[in-house]
């Protein structure tokens, strides 16, 4: 079973989730990111989701809404927007050689002008990483 709690889950589900539970003004609070989660609001335990929020804030993904409320910023919507790769792609992805995967790396890091970009490729690839230890 896939883990879903804070801790469990990529910055780009984390975002998905401000964005599912945005109102009509795109603002959620941190309690609505907690209870999605399945965190439990009543014991009084603290929680990391808010300080985790405010980190993406610090990336450019977030914007303050008000106190404990988050609404995503033009960059966190760039990065929901659309991120499945054609098959194609994919297929051209796959058949590199180490070399090459090297090189699209290199490539994809050079043309992030956006430190907000740039901190999501690094923050994806540690995951990506620490996922296959």
């Amino acid at each position: 079973m896939a883990d879903l709690s804070l801790y469990g889950i990529g910055d780009v589900e984390l975002l998905a989730i401000v964005d599912d539970l945005a109102g009509e003004d795109g603002a959620t609070s941190t309690i609505d990111v907690r209870l999605q989660l399945g965190e439990n609001i009543e014991n009084g335990q603290r929680s990391g989701v808010g300080p985790r929020l405010a980190w993406m804030v610090r990336y450019g993904w977030l914007e303050r809404a008000g106190p404990g409320l988050w609404r995503l910023s033009d960059d966190g919507v760039e990065i929901l927007d659309d991120p499945e790769l054609s098959t194609a792609f994919d297929k051209e992805l796959g058949s590199l050689n180490a070399a090459q995967r090297l090189e699209v790396v290199r490539a994809i890091a050079g043309r992030s002008e956006r430190l907000s970009v740039s901190n999501a490729l690094r923050r994806q690839w540690k995951r990506s990483i620490a996922g296959r230890r």
